[in-house]
């Protein structure tokens, strides 16, 4: 789980890369749309996040990530 967690948080990083890459806004047939990334992203995080929380480990200080201590339900610290 641990070596999942890290998986995610590569793809974090490349995602975030992308998009700052490519721009917030992308061109499409039906006009301007925000880049599919930032979704992803944000989804990316919330796994993260959850991961963390399974494991016990706390969110570092200076990350951009959602603090595991704000994850409920069954991923949830007790």
């Amino acid at each position: 789980m641990l070596e999942e967690a890290c998986r995610t948080r590569d793809r974090i990083v490349e995602l975030d890369a992308a998009v700052k890459a490519e721009g917030l806004m992308i061109p499409s047939p039906q006009g301007s749309r925000v880049h599919p990334g930032v979704g992803e992203a944000r989804q990316q995080r919330l796994t993260l996040a959850r991961l963390l929380a399974t494991l016990g480990i706390p969110p570092l200080e200076d990350d951009n990530l959602p603090a595991a201590r704000k994850v409920r339900g069954v991923y949830g610290m007790r």
